[in-house]
């Protein structure tokens, strides 16, 4: 006979708080910023451990009309959960081959294609659905991860996009790129980035193709770039009351509300001297007498980070 031990349960030692009325009224101004786009809300990484599903409801609310995640999975459980209107967007674009994509085709999501053999693959799945996939083609123009290079390769997608089309398998819905330094203002990157990607529009344009959207604003571009909002700006870590541009403005400046506090219980204050080594490797060293004044529950403001910049 086995038995199986249960530890008494303890009081939690750490929390977060989300505020999903910060959340909204970010959304707000993050609108107000871009007046003639349409905003999506990036919710990619659960949010940004902000909880996906609560903050996409709250952003839709607040006017977002197009929810971002990175890959497919987690699009498809925002598409599958209660409470989200069925009119709203859902965009993702990490995909590897051999990924859901009749899955995201039936479900009515916007896939992202940087590439000749996703182009093959959405193209195959559509076939098998009996509906066209609703496709956004990614350019690259200056980050160098994802998307297409110009050139040639750009050429052979879109006239393949083109083709497709045609044919009724897909709906090219979106032409779209990613900077790799808005956040610095005045990076020469920039204008090159943002030229590229009109010269790689207008050559999809010419070839026939006919987007809703096309975008590539991320949040500093949306804050700061008025010229980089097309049609759609997609903000992220400005979304949950984090300054994308610290060394330009306080989140406070840009008029964004920190969305999650962390608070946790204190379980020592003691004073030491100045020269006090702190912790393996003493990485930090105290300047000075130091004491830890707090008692009882400190408060922070997180600042979480996603993979990647949005």
């Amino acid at each position: 006979m086995s038995t199986t031990a249960h530890l008494p349960s303890a009081p939690l030692r750490a929390r977060a708080e989300i505020d999903l009325g910060a959340l909204r009224a970010n959304v707000r101004t993050l609108r107000a910023q871009a007046p003639g786009a349409a905003l999506m809300a990036v919710v990619k990484s659960e949010a940004y451990g902000h909880g996906a599903l609560q903050c996409a409801r709250a952003a839709v609310d607040a006017g977002a009309t197009w929810l971002g995640t990175a890959t497919p999975e987690e699009a498809l459980a925002l598409r599958a959960a209660d409470g989200l209107p069925a009119d709203v967007r859902i965009m993702c674009w990490l995909w590897t081959p051999g990924g859901p994509w009749r899955e995201a085709i039936e479900a009515g999501l916007d896939v992202s294609v940087s590439g000749m053999w996703a182009l093959r693959e959405v193209t195959e799945a559509a076939r098998g659905a009996g509906r066209p996939a609703r496709v956004q083609l990614k350019a690259d123009t200056g980050l160098g991860r994802g998307g297409c290079q110009p050139g040639e390769d750009w050429a052979e997608l879109v006239g393949q996009a083109v083709r497709a089309e045609a044919e009724g398998l897909v709906r090219v819905t979106g032409l779209w790129s990613h900077f790799a330094c808005a956040d610095e203002p005045g990076h020469p990157s920039i204008a090159l980035q943002l030229g590229r990607f009109r010269e790689m529009v207008a050559y999809a344009e010419r070839a026939g193709l006919r987007p809703e959207v096309r975008h590539i604003a991320n949040s500093p571009a949306t804050l700061t770039l008025p010229e980089a909002h097309f049609d759609l700006v997609r903000t992220g870590i400005a979304l949950y009351g984090i300054s994308p541009s610290p060394e330009i403005g306080t989140p406070a400046d840009f008029g964004l509300r920190p969305v999650m506090t962390l608070s946790a219980s204190l379980a020592l204050v003691k004073q030491v001297p100045g020269g006090h080594g702190v912790s393996y490797g003493h990485r930090y060293t105290t300047p000075g007498d130091t004491l830890g004044l707090s008692v009882g529950r400190v408060r922070h403001r997180a600042t979480p980070r996603g993979p990647g910049r949005c």
